[in-house]
């Protein structure tokens, strides 16, 4: 009996515990967020100050969580820009006049002007963002020619009423098209922390300039692309930075280049381009897929030599000079061949850019090269940034001829006439 006294009082004790314990860890509410009173920054502007004045020109895209459909009564989200500091500390300050409580919980994109991007401050700046704990390190960080509060007010998309969607939708097309590289807070410091090669971030801008003449369908910086109608916005391209600061850019071309050159991720299909062998007033579109990339490094001489060969597979979608390459072996042997030499002269220009121009690479070959030495004080002394330059470069593409479309053979006007 004695023991059935203290077995039941032992359970009583436990579950009074276990009640006492409950309540104290789920009753805690000191941190909650009453949505009404929270305001979601979606993108941070960030701007270089007037000649003279200390601090930045801070601009905040706010969304408002209890927004509806889009309408004139109620706006999804407001932009406000202020002189401050910097970016954490702009958030208090837009209280004095803004009752929201204002959080990065949810900041999608950081954008800076080119002007602040080519300070030679820039990456001090931006790294120190990374301190405060609502900053995430996949943030996308975009580089807007013209100022960036500028650029957030005419951000105005033409299909998404939301512009957190808007970032999330274009992030999607960078995946699947590599016109804009995959930049965010975490690749750039990583890259620049690296010190041997550039980093890529987006570029963009909202202002149309002269349209580029005679283009090819990826040929632009942002602003040249002829467009009427749409979204103001053209995103396409790459700022290019070394060792934290914007040195130039490429061309969306270059930058779906610089995706394939790299022994990383790929792009699932790319759209492109290139001369008709058979008829050069013409230019033939193929799909590439399945793309495939290996690097070898050689670091026994001064310079090292690299050997970059590509796989990948090409269906024919357009042929406008109705050459018949379908049912001919022979000319689809010269389509290959001359597609082939294509490619690689396409990216022995990128390369020689790289080497003459920047002084660096953006392709990652750094690390297939790292590989090949024994300790890393003797990778560290190598130098590989300052080796690039002089280094002996191959690129050998591989290329299967996937398909040719639906349509078996060209069609001939006079076939067709009576």
């Amino acid at each position: 009996m004695e023991k059935g006294r203290c077995s039941k009082v032992t359970s009583k004790i436990a579950l009074l515990l276990g009640l006492i314990i409950s309540s104290w860890v789920l009753s805690g509410c000191a941190d909650r967020l009453e949505i009404e009173e929270e305001g979601f920054v979606i993108v941070i502007g960030l701007d270089a100050p007037s000649v003279g004045k200390r601090g930045f020109d801070v601009t905040y895209q706010i969304a408002n969580p209890v927004a509806g459909p889009k309408s004139d009564d109620i706006k999804e989200e407001k932009t406000i820009t202020l002189t401050a500091p910097d970016a954490i500390s702009g958030r208090d300050l837009v209280n004095a006049s803004e009752t929201r409580n204002i959080n990065f919980y949810h900041t999608k994109a950081i954008v800076v002007s080119e002007e602040l991007a080519r300070s030679r401050h820039f990456f001090e700046i931006i790294s120190s963002l990374m301190r405060d704990r609502q900053i995430r390190r996949d943030m996308y960080l975009i580089v807007s020619k013209e100022k960036a509060s500028d650029y957030l007010r005419n951000n105005a998309s033409a299909f998404e009423s939301s512009p957190h969607k808007f970032y999330d939708y274009m992030s999607r097309r960078w995946e699947t098209n590599a016109m804009s590289p995959r930049s965010t807070l975490h690749t750039f410091i990583h890259d620049t922390q690296a010190d041997a090669g550039l980093s890529l971030a987006i570029y963009t801008t909202a202002k149309q300039e002269a349209p580029k003449e005679d283009p090819n369908e990826d040929d632009f910086y942002p602003g040249q692309i002829n467009k009427q109608g749409g979204t103001q916005v053209q995103i396409i391209g790459s700022a290019v930075f070394k060792n934290g600061k914007m040195i130039g850019a490429l061309t969306g071309e270059e930058t779906r280049l610089t995706a394939v050159l790299r022994d990383d991720k790929k792009p699932r299909k790319i759209f492109f381009t290139f001369p008709d062998p058979l008829d050069d007033h013409f230019r033939i579109t193929g799909r590439a897929k399945n793309i495939q990339t290996v690097v070898k490094a050689n670091i026994d001489g001064t310079a090292p030599r690299i050997l970059v060969e590509e796989w990948m597979d090409i269906g024919i979608v357009y042929i406008p000079s109705m050459v018949n390459y379908v049912e001919n072996l022979q000319k689809q042997k010269v389509l290959k061949k001359s597609l082939e030499k294509n490619l690689e002269q396409q990216s022995e220009k990128l390369i020689e850019k790289t080497q003459n121009e920047y002084k660096a690479e953006p392709f990652y070959w750094s690390v297939t090269a790292r590989k090949e030495f024994v300790t890393i004080d003797d990778y560290v002394k190598y130098n590989w940034m300052k080796s690039y330059p002089n280094a002996n470069i191959k690129v050998k593409y591989h290329v299967k001829l996937d398909s040719f479309g639906k349509q078996l053979r060209p069609e001939k006007l006079e076939k067709i006439k009576d």
